[in-house]
């Protein structure tokens, strides 16, 4: 029997190897991204109590590998509707053949729902072709989704302002790419506007962003190469217990995982 009164999440991968989240609401059981192996969601949902076979819908914020790979089976397995833009729609939709796919598209700024969750739809600075960012809200709580962004507008900061939990991009450390051996063209992507946000970017958008009711944030897409998650756990810290220790003594960051689950944490 569900509690049609939870609103709860889970991180299932994160990371440049495949990205997902689960996310319940009441009886609306959303996926969102399906960047992994439909063997590795099912070990991921079976750590958190959570049977496939319940879920409502994806929600698929971009056409990059790391978070469409397992798409199709998912699809084929599960047969859930996909809600995404037009761009990502574009590219995705080549990967099912002649099966029936149900493909609804969805706009920047324009909420649309899924039973009785509002979805807000934000454009990200990224290299894809529509990338999206997601706020979900429920019975007056708002969960904000924002990975594989370069950069932070006042746009985006308006959006996602007084969330009550973030799964939120801390993808890299500035200085350990710079002096890191991958290559400089990857280098620039990684720091450029449409590449990802560093450990201090994302503790300036939490500055601007959080309030009172903020009380939880995840810390997604780590790089394995150029991050540690304590690393970005220890800069996120600092700034805002700098800003106000009293808030940042009661906000949970909490670290995400390339194959396990997190547990289920309340929004």
């Amino acid at each position: 029997m569900l509690d049609n009164d939870k609103f709860q999440f889970s991180i299932l991968a994160s990371g440049s190897t495949g990205n997902a989240v689960y996310l319940e609401a009441g009886k609306t059981r959303l996926l969102i991204d399906a960047g992994v192996s439909l063997k590795q969601l099912k070990l991921a949902m079976q750590t958190i109590d959570v049977d496939p076979s319940s879920l409502t819908a994806m929600v698929v914020t971009h056409e990059h590998s790391d978070h469409v790979k397992g798409l199709r089976m998912v699809v084929k397995n599960w047969g859930l509707p996909i809600y995404t833009s037009e761009g990502t729609w574009h590219h995705i939709a080549k990967q099912f053949d002649h099966e029936e796919v149900q493909g609804q598209v969805v706009r920047s700024a324009a909420p649309f729902s899924i039973d009785q969750v509002v979805i807000e739809p934000f454009r990200l600075s990224h290299d894809a072709e529509e990338p999206l960012g997601f706020c979900f809200h429920y019975h007056g709580k708002k969960l904000v989704v924002a990975t594989d962004l370069g950069y932070v507008d006042d746009r985006i900061r308006s959006v996602c302002q007084g969330a009550d939990a973030f799964i939120l991009e801390t993808n890299h450390d500035v200085d350990m790419v710079r002096n890191g051996p991958y290559p400089w063209h990857l280098k620039r992507r990684i720091l450029g506007d449409k590449g990802h946000l560093s450990n201090e970017t994302a503790a300036e958008f939490l500055i601007d962003t959080m309030s009172e009711a903020t009380h939880t944030v995840c810390m997604a897409h780590l790089s394995q190469e150029n991050n540690a998650p304590r690393l970005a756990k220890q800069v996120l810290y600092q700034r805002l217990y700098s800003m106000d220790h009293e808030r940042a003594e009661q906000i949970t960051l909490a670290h995400t995982h390339a194959k396990e689950a997190t547990p289920l944490y309340s929004v």
